[in-house]
């Protein structure tokens, strides 16, 4: 079962394997990259870099057409990992037997990002993307790592400029 749908642009990296997957108690990553997934070096980085406690496979978003709805319906703790908002918007629509949760972690900043959290920075097309899910009825919050205060997307919605 998917428990637990986040986005982090830095994928899997130290606050993920140390805090994420152990909190969390997941057995497999499954990562939604089109880059890293058509990139065969950087699969081999990630895969690499996952602890031995877990697992983790690489898709597209297309292959997850066909690959997703095992991990929804096994009995593993997967975590459904992604770089942006964009992404989790093309999942929902694809499989809208998701979770009804999405967790934003760290978004790095870029030029033409608002600050929405000390850890998050969204373009206008996350912005817009996240407001698409949440009328999915989909929870959508901040959060790090679980003993952080969550943020709820109600909370700094008004941050992000109408676009």
């Amino acid at each position: 079962m998917i428990t637990l749908n986040r986005v982090d642009d830095r994928l899997i990296h130290g606050q993920c394997i140390v805090r994420v997957l152990i909190d969390f108690k997941i057995e497999k990553i499954v990562i939604v990259d089109d880059f890293t997934a058509s990139n065969a070096v950087l699969k081999n980085i990630f895969y690499l870099a996952t602890p031995p406690q877990a697992k983790s496979v690489i898709y597209s978003i297309e292959e997850t057409r066909t690959e997703l709805p095992r991990f929804i319906a096994n009995n593993e703790n997967v975590l459904l990992l992604m770089r942006s908002p964009t992404v989790a918007l093309s999942l929902f629509e694809i499989h809208p037997d998701l979770k009804k949760e999405l967790n934003i972690g760290p978004i790095s900043y870029r030029p033409d990002t608002v600050k929405v959290t000390s850890y998050a920075y969204l373009s206008t097309e996350e912005i817009n993307a996240i407001r698409k899910i949440e009328e999915r009825r989909v929870r959508v919050y901040f959060n790090q790592t679980i003993d952080q205060k969550i943020i709820e997307w109600n909370e700094v919605k008004d941050l992000c400029k109408a676009s």
